[in-house]
């Protein structure tokens, strides 16, 4: 029975796609997101990987899959492809060049570091001293990039996006949100619908 109900939460059994669309208001998409999970973990478990290959199961999951795009479609918005801190401009003003050669000059060190450990093991010879000798770099090195202007750019832009996007999920669904917007999203949603026995009453033709 939960295992019902969760799914009959994004997979519609009656009704039109607006009808069904209608329940989601007032959730959040993180909700919705968090439920095509579970259903996607479901058919993993009830066919094995990549879940049933057809049949009502594979239609069911081709929904949510169409609903998922559907109601998370403004998520670039809030996510570009490319921020800040990948332009050329940031990088010059932060010292990206700098900030690259000294994460070149980490794994060098830590390489020979674990070459000098390997031999250690291997022919019993106490590499004591050159091993914290280059431990100590590395630390310099690490403590070097962490207070770097680029790292900290990246780390604060990365937080603000990801703010962003939390907002973005956890705000609750509106009406407006939820009809039909005239997007590739929308009209895949509605072949979804119809795949899974859909009453096309109030559906857009395509």
């Amino acid at each position: 029975m939960y295992i019902e109900n969760k799914l009959s939460e994004i997979v519609p059994s009656a009704g039109t796609l607006e009808d069904f669309l209608k329940t989601l208001e007032g959730k959040t998409i993180k909700e919705i997101l968090d439920n095509i999970s579970y259903m996607s973990l479901y058919n993993m478990n009830k066919h094995g990987v990549g879940g049933a290959r057809e049949g009502s199961d594979k239609d069911g999951m081709d929904f949510a899959n169409a609903l998922q795009n559907f109601v998370n479609r403004d998520v670039l918005k809030h996510k570009p492809r490319e921020r800040e801190y990948d332009t050329e401009e940031f990088k010059a003003e932060n010292d990206y060049e700098d900030y690259s050669k000294a994460r070149g000059q980490k794994a060098r060190v830590s390489m020979a570091r674990n070459k000098a450990r390997r031999e250690a093991l291997r022919d019993g010879e106490d590499k004591t001293e050159e091993i914290n000798k280059l431990d100590d770099e590395v630390a310099k090195l690490q403590d070097f990039i962490d207070d770097h202007p680029y790292i900290r750019g990246y780390r604060m832009i990365n937080a603000e996006y990801d703010k962003a996007v939390q907002d973005y999920h956890n705000t609750p669904l509106k009406a407006d949100y939820l009809k039909d917007d005239g997007s590739e999203a929308y009209d895949r949603l509605v072949q979804a619908f119809r795949t899974i026995g859909g009453d096309d009453e109030g559906t857009i033709d395509i």
